[in-house]
Order: C-alpha cells, then structure tokens, then sequence
C-alpha cells in the first residue's frame, strides 16, 4: 500500500495545486499571485513528501511529483494553436524535475541528519 500511495499521492497533489492555481483560469494570462501560490503549495508538498520519505521512496517521490505538474500543463495548454505550449511545457517539466529534485531531497537529507544528531550517543 506504500508503494502506491508513493506514486499516487505526490502526483495527485501537484496536478490539484496545478489545477487550483492555474488550471481555472480561462485566458492562461496568469497572475503573479497564482503562480506564487502554486509554488508555495508545490514546496510545501515537496518538502513534506521528502520529509517523510524513506531512502527507496525518493526516486519514485521526485518522478511522481513532475509526473503530476507536467500532466497538469499539459491539459491546461494543450489546447493552444500555435503549438508553442510543447515549448512550455519542455521547460516547465525540466523545472519540475530540478525542484522537486533538490526540495525532496533536501528535505530527506535534513530529516536523516536531524535523526542521526538526536540519537543518543553509543
């Protein structure tokens, strides 16, 4: 049940907050109120999903989280003419992949460095 909880639920996270924030909004003029609200949200879930990870969650955590925000953009751009939203879209999953990377673990290596320091010595 792990497992699949590790693969489902960074990924549903990102394409709600994705959704949320920008995926309502009719003319994708985006607001730098929206995007900063998404980016909060997405490193709140980030930093919680590191967190609480164990070292063979990590992998599918990071591609689970770029999964969720690239399938996001993708349904909200796709429907663009001039077809440059594949650009976008490129760039925002190659961010996706460098955040969530460093924010997950990040928050992992601060975790497991906390634990170490507060047991007791041996």
């Amino acid at each position: 049940m792990r497992a699949f909880l590790v693969w489902l639920v960074p990924a549903a996270a990102a394409f709600a907050a994705w959704w949320i924030f920008l995926g309502t909004d009719s003319d994708d003029q985006y607001t730098v109120g929206q995007v900063a609200g998404l980016v909060v949200v997405l490193l709140v879930i980030g930093v919680a999903c590191g967190w609480l990870a164990r070292t063979m969650d990590l992998l599918p955590l990071v591609v689970s989280a770029v999964v969720g925000i690239s399938a996001a953009c993708w349904t909200s751009w796709s429907d663009s003419e001039d077809g440059l939203f594949a650009i976008g879209w490129m760039m925002v999953t190659a961010g996706a992949v460098i955040g969530a990377t460093v924010v997950i673990v990040g928050s992992w290596a601060v975790r497991r460095r906390i634990d170490v320091k507060g047991r007791p010595a041996a």
